[in-house]
């Protein structure tokens, strides 16, 4: 599905969007070998999980996957050994990433908290590499690599849990964070209109791949419901992809509607394609998180 998608824009797409397309392609093969390692996780009880989702708590502070060590270390170091190669990087940035001792930065007591807290765990490995800001070897970079290779490990587990709930349980969650990880909400979709109903908004975690219906006139990042303050922009050649934008918090999402792309939709495709947008919503003064608080229900 994912290389169909992908190859599909490439049949359009030129310049850095292919190259892009093109790098991201390696890496999700790499992930995609992770992923497929059948592991272990306690799938919580339904019951436990139900009453996390009623009180606004992601299911894996239910039950959370254990992420092995060695098997991330592993992943961590093969996708920074593709990035240093394959994303374009200045040569002095390519050589740090390289010699980068990602096995001796990346702990058990630290990896302990990647699921539950993963921008704190990023912030304490590249604590642990030295990253300071006047060095090569950047935060954003090896953040991109310390998240690409969790991703894989929490795919699975995810989808085990989501698959253990109905449908409408998981409508009890109202928030723009994930009801699985806790994560931010990466992009969504508005889905296909039908004659009877309208299009159906939801939103896709770019960590743990979950997807989750949300209101439609709603904002993701502080989740005030006035519509005077809301607003959908585009680029004028691509009114599929678009930025859902908040003048109350000054946040913003980004969304794919399946009616203007006439295409397969894959979300870690829109993922990649979509970011030529945030440029657009930074230049004029909004931000992914906003002002706000996701969670607010």
């Amino acid at each position: 599905m994912v290389k169909r998608v992908v190859d599909s824009y490439l049949e359009s797409a030129e310049g850095p969007a292919a190259a892009r397309l093109i790098f991201l392609q390696g890496l999700w093969a790499i992930q995609s070998d992770i992923e497929a390692i059948e592991r272990d996780y306690d799938v919580p009880d339904a019951e436990a999980a139900r009453d996390a989702l009623v009180t606004g708590q992601p299911l894996f502070l239910v039950s959370t996957p254990i992420v092995p060590l060695a098997e991330y270390v592993d992943a961590a170091t093969a996708i920074a050994a593709y990035v240093s190669e394959a994303a374009g990087l200045p040569e002095e940035q390519a050589e740090a990433l390289r010699s980068a001792d990602l096995a001796a930065a990346i702990t058990d007591g630290r990896l302990e908290c990647a699921v539950r807290a993963p921008d704190a765990f990023f912030a304490a490995v590249a604590a642990a590499l030295g990253v300071d800001g006047s060095g090569p070897l950047t935060y954003v970079t090896v953040a991109f690599v310390l998240a690409s290779a969790l991703a894989p490990f929490l795919a699975g587990p995810s989808s085990r849990v989501r698959g253990a709930l109905g449908e409408s349980d998981l409508r009890t969650w109202t928030s723009g964070r994930c009801p699985v990880c806790g994560s931010a909400a990466a992009l969504g979709r508005m889905g296909e209109r039908t004659s009877t109903q309208g299009a159906e908004r939801t939103l896709w975690c770019g960590l743990c791949h979950a997807e989750w219906g949300y209101e439609r006139i709603r904002c993701v990042r502080c989740g005030t419901r006035d519509s005077n303050m809301l607003r959908y922009t585009y680029l004028e050649d691509d009114p599929a992809h678009r930025l859902h934008l908040c003048d109350e918090c000054h946040g913003y999402a980004r969304f794919v509607f399946e009616d203007e792309l006439g295409k397969p939709v894959s979300m870690v495709v829109e993922d990649a394609v979509l970011t030529t947008l945030d440029a657009v919503a930074r230049a004029n003064g909004y931000t992914p998180e906003g002002e706000g608080d996701a969670q607010a229900s």
